[in-house]
């Protein structure tokens, strides 16, 4: 049997992509081991068709609450995997060290519990921030590369496209108008601007989201002189294989914002009230636009502030900026750097 790394994070879909160089570090210094993760069951289960991870033990199940309970709250999956653990990675706050006393009473050979929230790091991005937790055990470099969408994902993204009527000759351009929050959302007449442009410069705007962005969609679609396409209510796997034949995507500070990036997508990020030097994804293709430097100090004085000077971006910035990257041609990554184990000192 392969000897196993046990990775835990608890975040959403945004908060693990941003540690998704952080996972590439750590397989590529245990390259023969199975990596495993107690993570939300949507997103890690996006992280293993796309072979960033081999098994997934869902935060929906007792994974990560018998973890915390003791080991003798343990289900016999997580045990397994346990006993043949040389590295255990928690992502959270512990600071009772139950979680790591639990993952070493079961086998885990060498454990790092360190949340990249806690003070004391060095560094500002979150994903540094990630990385910065595991230099003990994985070497530090570039591990941005594209993530890669199984063949049977894209061609159901391709169908649902053709089905709404949005495959064709033209560029696609999807528009997520949600987020986490309805505060770090700009005006939905910008973006309402946004989709008439593109519908009068061959171009095709189809809106996307989960459940929880009906409304954002809505409100959206109700400011256009001419509907747009909608595609909601999709399961994550669904609105990646959709993403993956965008030719633009246009979002806020969001866990789809951050996997149009992870996709390797040209993608404009509309940032307010969050810092876009921790929280913004990376790379030549992200383009982050704001409005004025955001002057509410703290998350409470954000959800009380009307006006929201920070996402009052010009529409003619949003536009010109869409039509650059339209006429740029798509860039192609190469894939993360191989790493090798330097011995682990974290307990």
């Amino acid at each position: 049997m392969r000897r196993t790394i046990l990775i835990v994070h608890p975040g959403t879909l945004g908060d693990v992509l941003l540690a998704l160089p952080a996972i590439r570090a750590l397989q590529m210094a245990l390259p023969t081991h199975e990596l495993g993760m107690v993570a939300g069951a949507e997103v890690g289960g996006l992280l293993r068709v796309c072979g960033e991870v081999e098994a997934v033990l869902p935060l929906e199940g007792d994974a990560l609450a018998g973890l915390l309970a003791g080991p003798e709250s343990v289900g016999p999956i997580v045990h397994e995997w346990l006993s043949r653990c040389d590295l255990g990675v928690c992502w959270m706050a512990d600071p009772d060290n139950r979680l790591s006393s639990t993952l070493q009473g079961l086998g885990a050979g060498c454990v790092i519990a360190r949340s990249p929230a806690s003070l004391g790091h060095e560094a500002i991005h979150q994903t540094d921030r990630v990385l910065q937790t595991v230099r003990d055990v994985a070497l530090m470099g570039e591990y941005g590369g594209r993530l890669h969408l199984p063949d049977v994902v894209i061609a159901g993204g391709r169908t649902r496209l053709a089905t709404a009527g949005t495959f064709g000759t033209r560029p696609l351009v999807a528009i997520h108008p949600g987020s986490g929050s309805r505060h770090k959302c700009a005006d939905p007449a910008l973006l309402a601007g946004a989709v008439e442009w593109f519908q009068t410069n061959e171009a095709y705007p189809v809106l996307v989201g989960g459940p929880a962005d009906e409304g954002m969609i809505a409100n959206v679609s109700d400011a256009c002189a001419t509907r747009p396409a909608i595609l909601q209510h999709l399961d994550l796997l669904s609105i990646a294989g959709v993403l993956a034949h965008a030719d633009l995507f246009v979002g806020h500070d969001s866990g789809l914002t951050h996997l149009a990036a992870a996709l390797h997508l040209p993608t404009v990020a509309l940032f307010g009230p969050t810092d876009r030097r921790r929280w913004a994804p990376r790379g030549p293709h992200v383009t982050i636009l704001t409005g004025e430097p955001c002057r509410c100090e703290g998350w409470n004085v954000v959800q009380e502030c009307r006006d929201k000077p920070c996402l009052r971006i010009p529409a003619e910035k949003l536009v010109g900026t869409c039509e650059q990257l339209l006429r740029r041609p798509r860039m192609v990554s190469q894939s993360p750097l191989e790493a090798t184990l330097s011995p682990c000192s974290a307990q």
